[in-house]
């Protein structure tokens, strides 16, 4: 036999090793716009995002505690969008940005508005409220065109065409690649920005996670309460947990569901609901 399908056939006749599961699952963030731009900037921002904590301050009296944020981009896609009633926080998108370094006014009114304003559509019928403008500005392209506007006329027609109030939902990148401190302070302050409305939409849908599940364990003394199911709810909250590297707070989570499924192997095992349903498992 020939060597090399020799050593084929004995790779394929191992036992694969099992497929293990770690928590690897980051915040997810969609870019649309330009897509070279953003992949230019990718690697620099993957790095500096996590460096500087963020302190996470949660509802019910729970202590602040300080994050590294971190995110896994992806390329801005519909079908991302969560549908109705899917309330998963693992596949759930938390933040959308849109890059362009458009400094032309001709490309700008025909392409780059339109760009954005479908963008924009896109999350207004998924109720996605969540977004950034990224504005790049590079003085070696202004150079290499005659028909530009002022960098601060272009992001004034960005905010007045569709900020609205929220002014700061658009920003502006100087030259983010270059080695001045004018790049360095608009650089620092995008990174600001991006962990601050990261942070507020985590915490604003982590919270209607958590009262969704509260709602659902309330109605466990209810006719086809499927402990089963709660289970997925509440493991996928210690799941993002573990993704903000809060293991204490994941544990509990387990804690809390250990101490759920005996009370209800009490109420409900002497009728045999409960034999039943570890049956199924």
């Amino acid at each position: 036999m020939d060597p090399a399908a020799a050593a084929a056939a004995e790779e394929e006749g191992r036992e694969k090793p099992p497929v293990i599961y770690t928590m690897e699952n980051k915040p997810i963030v969609t870019c649309a716009g330009d897509q070279n731009l953003f992949t230019s900037l990718y690697p620099t921002l993957s790095q500096q995002l996590p460096r500087e904590p963020m302190e996470w301050r949660r509802s019910y009296g729970r202590a602040p505690k300080m994050i590294h944020l971190e995110s896994n981009f992806v390329q801005f896609k519909e079908e991302l969008l969560p549908k109705e009633g899917n309330k998963a926080l693992l596949t759930f998108p938390f933040l959308h940005i849109y890059w362009t370094e458009c400094c032309d006014t001709e490309v700008y009114k025909t392409t780059v508005k339109d760009d954005i304003t479908k963008w924009q559509n896109v999350l207004k019928a998924h109720n996605s409220v969540d977004w950034l403008i990224v504005v790049v500005e590079s003085d070696a392209k202004k150079k290499n065109k005659t028909n530009i506007l002022p960098r601060t006329s272009i992001v004034d027609k960005i905010r007045n065409d569709f900020c609205n109030k929220q002014s700061d939902r658009c920003v502006v990148l100087s030259d983010p690649l270059k080695d001045s401190s004018r790049s360095q302070e608009s650089w620092n302050a995008f990174l600001t920005k991006l962990r601050t409305l990261l942070l507020m939409s985590f915490t604003k849908n982590l919270g209607k996670f958590e009262d969704d599940m509260r709602t659902l364990r309330e109605k466990r003394t209810e006719p086809g309460w499927s402990f089963c199911e709660y289970f997925m709810v509440q493991e996928e909250l210690a799941f993002v947990f573990e993704m903000l590297q809060q293991f204490e707070d994941a544990l509990v989570q387990y804690d809390e569901l250990d101490a759920l499924f005996s009370q209800y192997v009490v109420n409900f095992g002497a009728g045999g609901k409960c034999l039943k349903m570890l049956n199924k498992l």
